[in-house]
C-alpha cells in the first residue's frame, strides 16, 4: 500500500520545462516527456526517498539545487512545502495548473483544502483532478473521502470502489468503503468485505473509528448499529499482539498524508 500511496501522492510522470517565475507553462496535452539529465534526475530522486522517509525539509534542501523550470522539481516542490505545511505550496500548485501537471495539481490544492476543513474547495479540487485523470486510484480514493466527511455515503462508495478496482494492491479504499458499511449499519457486508480484501486489524480499527467519529447521532439510522468486533473476523495479515494503532510519529511521511484521506488530520 504504501507504494501505491507514494504514486496517488506524488503523481510523477517525466516532466518538461515552464516559466517557474511565470506560474505558468506548457498547456494541457502538451508534450511533457522531454527528460532531465542524469544527474538531476538522480538528485531528484533522491528527494522524492527523502519525502518517502518523511524527511521533507532536507529533500526541499536538495530540491533547491535543481532547475526550478522543470516540472518534475516544482511537483516535488509542492510536495516538500505541503508536508511541512508551509502556505507556498498553494502558489506552486497553482502555477502548475496551467501545465500538464494539472491534475496533480489539482490534487494537492485539494488535499490542502481538506486540511484546513473546507470540504466544498476540496470536493471542487478533486472532481477536477479525477476528471484530468480518472484511472489515477488515489485521486478517486481522496475524492471518496471528501464525499464521506460531507456525508455523500453512496458518492463516496462509488468512489471507493472505483479506486479499489483500479488498484487491488492499495487497502485504503477498501479501509475508507469498510467505514461506509458500518455507518450504513451493513454488518454482513462488511465482514466479507474485510475477509476478501484481507484488513489487518489495525485498518479495521481504523475504519471503526472513523465510522464513530461520523456516524449520526441519531439513535434509530443504520449507522447506530454495533460495530464489527475485530476479534470476530478472520484476516489475511492479522497480528493478534498488534492490539494497539502504531504511533503517528513513526510511520513515515507518505503514509501519514495518505491517512489524511482515511481520518482527517
Amino acid at each position: 500500500m504504501r507504494n501505491a500511496c507514494l504514486i496517488g501522492l506524488l503523481g510523477l510522470a517525466l516532466g518538461g520545462c515552464a516559466n517557474f517565475d511565470t506560474l505558468r507553462g506548457p498547456s494541457v496535452g502538451q508534450n511533457c516527456d522531454e527528460k532531465l539529465g542524469q544527474a538531476v534526475e538522480l538528485q531528484l530522486n533522491l528527494a522524492r526517498e527523502m519525502l518517502d522517509n518523511g524527511r521533507a525539509h532536507a529533500a526541499l534542501a536538495n530540491l533547491e539545487t535543481l532547475p526550478p523550470n522543470s516540472l518534475e522539481v516544482r511537483e516535488s516542490k509542492a510536495l516538500a512545502l505541503r508536508r511541512i505545511g508551509d502556505p507556498k505550496a498553494r502558489i506552486v500548485y497553482q502555477g502548475l495548473l496551467g501545465t500538464c501537471k494539472a491534475a496533480e495539481a489539482h490534487h494537492g490544492l485539494g488535499q490542502i483544502a481538506m486540511r484546513g476543513g473546507n470540504t466544498v474547495e476540496a470536493e471542487r479540487e478533486l472532481r477536477e483532478a479525477a476528471r484530468l485523470q480518472p484511472t489515477d486510484s488515489a485521486l478517486r480514493n481522496d475524492l471518496g473521502y471528501v464525499l464521506l466527511r460531507r456525508g455523500e455515503m453512496e458518492k463516496a462508495r462509488f468512489e471507493f470502489i472505483t479506486a479499489m478496482e483500479l488498484n487491488e494492491h492499495d487497502k485504503l479504499p477498501a479501509t475508507n468503503l469498510l467505514s461506509v458499511m458500518l455507518i450504513q449499519g451493513e454488518s454482513s457486508e462488511a465482514t466479507r468485505l474485510i475477509q476478501s480484501v484481507g484488513l489487518s486489524s489495525e485498518q479495521v480499527r481504523a475504519a471503526q473509528d472513523q465510522a464513530r467519529d461520523l456516524r449520526a447521532p441519531s439513535s434509530g439510522s443504520p449507522a447506530s448499529h454495533p460495530a464489527i468486533e475485530v476479534e470476530s473476523v478472520s484476516y489475511v495479515d492479522d497480528s493478534v499482539e498488534d492490539a494497539h494503532p502504531v504511533p503517528v510519529e513513526s510511520v513515515p511521511a507518505v503514509a501519514r498524508d495518505a491517512k489524511l484521506l482515511v481520518k482527517a488530520r
